[in-house]
């Protein structure tokens, strides 16, 4: 008989695994455009600390599954968004404002009839600022590998009665909260990295994680997607089934 950690266990594992390995359909052709990211990788001439990082982040393959002319990518739910406003992309023309989601695999263009992501790329540009894409290259590429791992050690954690397998629950449990973490690591290293030559010359700064922040005349409204939300009820699911395998186990031993 299926016990009450087993179905907190399943239902976590299943909310966990529609945040980050949701399987996206693209066309081939279209993925591998995006991939290429040539149009503004190539003003930047990157070196140092992240060109190391990107040359480590390229040598792990992407993971997807190539069925035809399409691929099959498992890039989850969008865990946070990016919205940027700025006087050239009014919200006539553009009633959300240039959006990117951040996804497990990196940021992704959340716009439907113009690349945005690559739109704030340009405007970022012009201050000094990295391309978004450049955040994170090596966890981008690992993010699906380390998601179908915790999966697996979720297995075991769910189905076998051992008080020992529960620490195969805190790497789940803290998922959210890493992402946090990195995202901030990325997002502070970028605002305090501007290159010397950009057009416009500001201050160092970190952008604001939640809420809305400004650098020069342009705004950004940074808050959490839905992909964040199912990861922290995911999270709250996991820490359930720990203390309910607990509470069963410690019962079994009377």
């Amino acid at each position: 008989m299926i016990k009450r950690f087993q179905v907190y266990g399943i239902i976590g594992t299943a909310l966990f695994v529609a945040a980050t390995l949701w399987p996206h359909i693209y066309s081939r052709s279209i993925y591998e455009e995006n991939l290429s990211e040539s149009r503004v990788t190539n003003v930047f001439g990157v070196s140092g600390f992240v060109k190391k990082w990107e040359k480590l982040g390229n040598r792990i393959p992407k993971l997807i599954i190539p069925v035809g002319s399409h691929v099959i990518v498992p890039d989850g739910a969008p865990l946070w968004r990016i919205i940027l406003d700025a006087p050239q992309y009014p919200r006539t023309s553009f009633p959300d404002g240039l959006l990117v989601n951040i996804f497990i695999s990196g940021p992704k263009n959340g716009c439907t009839n113009v690349d945005c992501l690559h739109e704030i790329d340009v405007i970022n540009h012009y201050i000094g600022m990295l391309p978004l894409t450049f955040a994170s290259p090596v966890l981008k590429n690992l993010s699906a590998y380390l998601a179908n791992f915790i999966v697996l050690m979720l297995v075991p954690f769910i189905f076998y009665r051992k008080k020992l397998l529960g620490w195969l629950a805190i790497l789940p449990i803290s998922a959210p909260f890493i992402f946090i973490i990195i995202f901030s690591f990325w997002s502070h290293w970028i605002g305090f990295h501007l290159n010397s030559w950009a057009s416009f010359k500001v201050h160092s700064f970190t952008p604001i994680l939640f809420g809305i922040g400004k650098v020069a005349q342009f705004s950004t409204h940074n808050r959490p997607a839905y992909g964040f939300t199912l990861l922290l009820i995911a999270s709250l699911f996991f820490v359930m089934a720990y203390f309910s395998k607990r509470k069963f186990l410690n019962y079994d031993k009377i």
